[in-house]
Parts: structure tokens; sequence; C-alpha cells
């Protein structure tokens, strides 16, 4: 190895030029910290001279006996490139200088920066330089105000030199910083022993200071960056660190000492004695080189009040509204405007940070309850729900048709209308199941409370205990954003949560109210201030264990038996009320009995018009596709009933042949063997461009969505789907403007 540098450093000597300033580094190329001061040289100095690097790697290599191969190569590359100056980095680099610059370097100038064991009473007159200022007790005061309840302070440091002199710095500072609270001292043993001994601190006694963590008692070595992995990845507690070495690692940050601007002030002091400046009449620079950073997503881990934070810290991934990066431009332009564009502005910028606040939350929470089982939920979900759709497809069609056909007959009459509701029922059911196992927010819509409430508590004398006496008392006039389907189930699964809780009888009351909610009651529950609608549903039975309640609506959590609930019910309920910007709260007493309490926002709408009339008769020629034999026969069937001309296909590859030019409407199925729907429109659009497709599908996911819009199919229907349903799609499908969003329709 020796040979091959003299080699090398032979070649350099009878090729280069002067070089001018030749850099010694402590540490190894591609540390964070060595990688930043020699961005901050060239900075300063790299277009007027070039700067030489010699790396020594003593951080990850600290065995004394590599020091002479050590000065030999610097010998060598003293020879090769004839610098004026000398630049020494970090407190190895520092003290090679001072002990071998005669042998190495007479008579050249040595600036120093990255120094940590610095005592101006041995100061060279033939040097100057930057003092490593970091400041790790401004960090941990820091750390103590935003962290008023701790009460131990845990500082991860090494036995490197750099360890050695964080140690011998702290032991001074830390004490009346600390005022009383308790300091440990990590990292003299091996990695291992330092995570485990991290996992076991209490995030909301314990705080970390990351210091130095590179070299462990088993002689491992490690970069920043794996070191701040490793302890963030184990450690529960907040941790703070004191370089920019940790910078954008998972901590909560602190004042940072940045490398570059190090670096840039080294190189100020070099350009001064490049000039002609003494060194010794240059002071040396003691300032510490930090900025205040801070990462948005710990502050929001830990619950960090943000009037805690100093003015003018920089915080990382924090989110950058338009009101933030734009606000002064444009309340001063307001101002000039309206005189009180200042108001206005604030006013504005106040409801923009609260909405993210608000949408920061949701999605928390939504990350919070999901989950690996949710993902196979979703999967299974969509599956089952596709052959249930399909099913439910001829159970409501068949019945819709049958309707059609004993007009005039009340009895059968009431017996199809009673089949149509299940099946639309049950569609909602299978809607819901996939929209909270998938996660999405689909419960959009809305419905008149008080009418849905009366309806639900008809179904229920049906389906609860005679036992149980259920009182209804509807004082709410008014809409509510959630849609009669959701808000149906929601009230039936707190009801049969309640006749489980009363085995033995007792009462079921379901009431309705309006309430009017201010910012700070808003804010406490975590929905917007505004009219909201309340409904309670009470019951007298076995109560909620205080320990339980917590936990029940945590998906697939339950205290029945096994085979007597899913512990999906709950969950759901949440997830709708939840999705539809509203709040739910329960207040429970053990052998007295449960209330929980919805509250939801009211929406203006108007009063629902009268029955719509029979289908009008369509009189065009269709061509509908679709590999389900019964979901073809039912659709078509539906599809005669509108007056409709129906060549019904079940092989999609088979379409293309059928399509005659007398067919203006194709109705495609979405998920088929061979060719899935929007596939198949696509060749169809190349056939006829001026066709007009309906997709009809029986799970609508986000990927076939826009599988369907990039095919061009704007209107895709849910199975199962209604006459009335298919038929306003079918008018309404080639009309700009008028066409529905996917899987709005049905």
């Amino acid at each position: 190895m020796k040979s091959l540098l003299l080699s090398l450093l032979a070649v350099v000597a009878c090729t280069a030029e002067p070089s001018g300033i030749l850099v010694l580094m402590s540490y190894h190329r591609g540390m964070p910290w060595e990688d930043g001061v020699a961005l901050g040289l060239q900075d300063v100095l790299a277009e007027d001279h070039e700067l030489v690097y010699v790396h020594h790697d003593v951080k990850r290599f600290p065995d004394r006996s590599r020091v002479p191969a050590l000065i030999e190569a610097a010998r060598g590359l003293v020879i090769a490139s004839r610098p004026k100056m000398v630049i020494a980095v970090d407190d190895y680099a520092w003290d090679l200088a001072k002990q071998h610059r005669a042998e190495l370097f007479p008579d050249l100038p040595v600036v120093f920066c990255g120094v940590n064991y610095w005592d101006g009473k041995d100061r060279p007159t033939w040097s100057t330089g930057v003092v490593e200022g970091t400041d790790p007790t401004a960090t941990v005061s820091l750390a103590l105000r935003l962290h008023p309840g701790a009460t131990r302070l845990v500082v991860v440091n090494d036995s490197t030199e750099t360890g050695l002199a964080n140690r011998q710095r702290l032991d001074d500072e830390l004490p009346a910083v600390l005022a009383g609270r308790r300091l440990e001292w990590l990292g003299h043993g091996t990695f291992a022993e330092t995570g485990a001994a991290l996992a076991r601190l209490d995030p909301r006694s314990d705080l970390v200071l990351a210091m130095s963590s590179n070299l462990d008692s088993a002689g491992a070595v490690r970069s920043y960056a794996q070191a701040a992995r490793a302890i963030r990845g184990a450690c529960p507690a907040p941790v703070y660190a004191a370089w920019d070495l940790y910078y954008d690692r998972g901590l909560v940050g602190g004042y940072l000492l940045d490398a570059r601007i190090h670096g840039q002030r080294a190189g100020e002091l070099a350009r001064r004695v490049l000039a002609g400046e003494p060194p010794a009449s240059i002071a040396i620079d003691q300032r510490p080189s930090v900025r205040l950073s801070l990462d948005a997503n710990e502050l929001e881990r830990f619950g960090i009040d943000q009037t805690l934070i100093p003015a003018g810290a920089e915080i990382l991934h924090a989110r950058v509204s338009f009101w933030t990066v734009h606000g002064p431009t444009v309340a001063i332009a307001t101002v000039i405007i309206l005189f009180q564009g200042a108001t206005i502005a604030g006013l504005l910028f106040s409801m923009r940070r609260r909405r993210q606040a608000e949408q920061a939350a949701r999605a928390a929470e939504e990350r919070m309850r999901q989950g690996q089982r949710m993902d196979a939920i979703g999967r299974l979900s969509a599956g089952i729900a596709h052959d249930f759709n399909n099913i439910l497809t001829a159970v409501l069609g068949h019945a819709e048709l049958l309707g059609l056909r004993v007009k005039g007959q009340p009895d059968l009459e009431q017996h199809a209308r009673i089949i149509v509701d299940a099946s639309t029922r049950a569609a909602g059911t299978v809607r819901s199941l996939l929209t909270f196992a998938r996660g999405h927010g689909a419960h959009a819509g809305a419905c008149e409370l008080d009418r849905l409430i009366l309806d639900s508590v008809e179904l229920l004398r049906h389906s609860i205990s005679r036992h149980i006496s259920i009182a209804c008392l509807p004082g709410a006039a008014c809409w509510v954003g959630l849609g009669a389907d959701h808000l149906q189930q929601i009230l039936v699964n707190l009801a049969l949560n309640a006749r489980d809780a009363m085995p033995d009888g007792g009462t079921l009351r379901i009431a309705s109210r309006t309430d009017y909610l201010d910012t700070e009651t808003a804010g406490r529950l975590g929905i917007r201030p505004g009219r909201h609608a309340v409904i309670e549903v009470r019951d007298t039975g076995c109560g909620i264990d205080p320990e339980v309640l917590p936990r029940i609506f945590e998906p697939f959590f339950t205290t029945k038996g096994p085979g007597a609930g899913s512990g999906l019910g709950l969950a759901m309920v949440h997830g709708a009320v939840r999705s539809a910007g509203g709040a739910i709260s329960v207040i429970s007493t053990v052998r007295e009995g449960t209330v929980f309490t919805l509250r939801l926002p009211v929406v203006e709408r108007g009063v629902p018009g009268a029955e719509p009339a029979a289908p009008p008769r369509l009189g065009q020629r269709v061509l509908l596709v679709d590999d389900d034999p019964l979901v073809l026969e039912t659709t078509s069937a539906q599809l005669h009933a509108a007056g409709c001309v129906v060549i019904t296909v079940g092989d999609p590859l088979a379409a293309l042949s059928r399509l005659d030019e007398n067919v203006s409407i194709a109705v495609l199925d979405g998920d088929m063997p061979g060719m899935p729907g929007w596939e198949l429109a696509r060749r169809l659009y190349a056939l006829r461009p001026g066709l007009t497709i309906v997709g009809l599908t029986g799970v609508v996911t986000d990927a076939s969505r826009a599988a369907w819009r990039e095919a061009g199919v704007v209107t895709v229907l849910d199975k199962p789907v209604s006459i009335e349903a298919l038929t306003l799609a079918l008018r309404t499908a080639g009309m700009p403007g008028s066409c529905p969003e996917p899987g709005s329709v049905g």
C-alpha cells in the first residue's frame, strides 16, 4: 500500500502544476461533516486556487500505528503540489501540522478549522483558524423548553477524539442547564447495547442528545447517517443533536453546527492570509457556526407546542402554503386597495392553517387505523363484493321488473318494493365494507335526518327483542352531510350493540337535535365550528368497562365471544362519521348504560320531490357485454323495460364483431376474462369514434376508475343498478356537462 501511494505521488510530482493550498482532512471522503467543510472551502477559494486534499481517515481507523505512513503521504503531497499554505481540518490534522510542520511544510502558514481541543495559550504565530463552535448546551436548553415534563437527559457519545472532547465540555456545562434533572451517558459499550438501552426510554420523561456515535467498544464503526438511523429506530423518546450531520435523519433537531458555513469561515481566513495578512494578527474565530433547525414531522409526533419554538427556526418538512410564501405581498397590496386587507389576509391565513391542521389530524388518524390487515381485507372484500354485486344485480333488477308487471296490485307491489329496498340496503352494506376496508372516505351524500331516524326505528322494531322498548325523539329538522345508507347502517350498528348490552330487556332511546359549536368546542372535538346535528343513542344496558372503553373503535377489537362479533361494527361507525366531517363520543357507566353521541355537519338541501315516474322509453339499440350470464340476462331485461333493443354478448372479443351501424350505445362490464371493459371500450371507440359507452362494474377501484377515464369513458355505474339509474345514465352519457362522475350513479 505504501509503495503504491509513493508511486502515485511521484507521478503527481512530475505532472502537476503548483496548486496553491494543501488541505489536510482528518477523516474520510463521504463523511458529511468532512464533505460539508470541503464544500465551504470550495465556495470561497476554488475560483482562484487549486485545493489538494489528503484524507487521513482516523474516524474509521484510529490506530496510531498508521501515523508514520500518513505523515509520509502528507510529505509526498507537499512535494507534488508545492502549496502556498496549509489548511488543517479537525483535531488530528491540526495536531499533525503543529508537531510536524518543520519537516513537512516549513515556513508555510496554517489555517485550522473543526478543532475541538482549543487552548489559545499555545497558539503558534504562523497559524490562525476557526474553532468548532458547536452549542450543545443551547440544544439541551431548547429541548427542555419544548418538553417541560422531561426529568432525564441521556447523552449518546462514544470514545473517539470527538467524543472525548464532547464529554469534557458537557461535563462542565450541562449541570447548570439541567437544573437538577438526571444525566446519563450511553455509547461506551457496543452499538447493540446502546440500542437496547435507548429502546427502554420513556418518551414522556426522557430526552436524548445524540453527539458522537461512530465507534463502539468492539471496534465496529458506522457513519453519522447510520448512527442517526440506528438511534431513531431504537429510541421512542425525542432525539436532539448538535451537528448538521444528523440533519433530516428523523431527529427533532437543535442548534446544529453547519459544516459548510464552518468551511466558508475558514476559507475567508485563508484568503486574508494569502492576501498578505500575518496569521498572528488575525483573531481566532470562536463563534458557533450553528443554525436552529427542527423537523416538523417529529414536532407533530411528540405533540410539541408550536408556540414554544423560538422565532427564526428553520422547519424541515413544513407544509408550506400559498399564504406562507406570498402572504406579505398580498397583504400589502390589499391594504393599499381596501385599507383593511391586512385583517382579511390574517383571517384567511388562519382559516387555511386550521384546514391544514384538520387535514393533517385526519391523515394521521387514518394512517394509525390502517395497516396490513386492512390491505388483506380490502383485497378479499373486493373479490367478495364483485360476486355479491353481480347477484344483487339480478335480485334488484328482477324485483324492479316484477314491480312493473304487478302495477295496480298493492299486495304484490309491496312485496316487490320490499325486495328492492332490501337489495339496495345490501348493496349499501357491501359498499360500506369496501369503503372501510380500503380506507376511502366515500361516505359522501346527504339525507333528511329525522325521516331517516324514523325509518330506521321502524326497521329496528322488527329486528330487536320485544323485551326492549324503543323511544324515538326526533328534533332536528335538517339535512346532514352523510348518505342515507351509511347513516342507517350507523344507527343499526349502534342499536344492535345496545340490544346485546340488554339481554334481559331495557330501553333504547334515539333522539336528535341541532346545536351550534363554537371554535373552541369544535377544535376540542376535531371538527369544524358551525351548525351540527346531534344524535344520541342511549341504552340502559350493562355499560362498558372503563379499561375497555378507549379501544372500542379499534378494528377487530371485541369483547363478545367467538362467532358473536367481528369487531368491525364500531370501527365502521367511527370511520363513517369522521369521513363525513363529524365526531363521535361515548359515555358509559357500568350497570347503568351507555350513550353514544354523534355530531354531523348540517347541509343545505331542498325538500325531495315526488316519486319518479316510470322510466321513459329510449327506443335505442344497445350492445350489452358481460361475462356473467345472470347479470347479462337481468340487465338485458332492464334495458328492454326501458324500451331499448338489446344485443347481448358474453365474450368481450366477440363483441367487436357484433357492433353494427345501428348500435348507438354500448354497456360494458369492467372485470371480464380475456379483456377488461376499458380495453374493449378503446377498441370500440377505434371502430366507432362517436359511440356512447357506459361502464358497468361490480367493484370500482382507483385503478379501474383511472383506466375507464383513460379509455374515454366518463360514466361508470356500480352494480347493482336500478332501471331508473340505468336509464338516466344512457340518456345523459353523451351530453356535455351532464355525465355523472364514475361510480356516482346506481
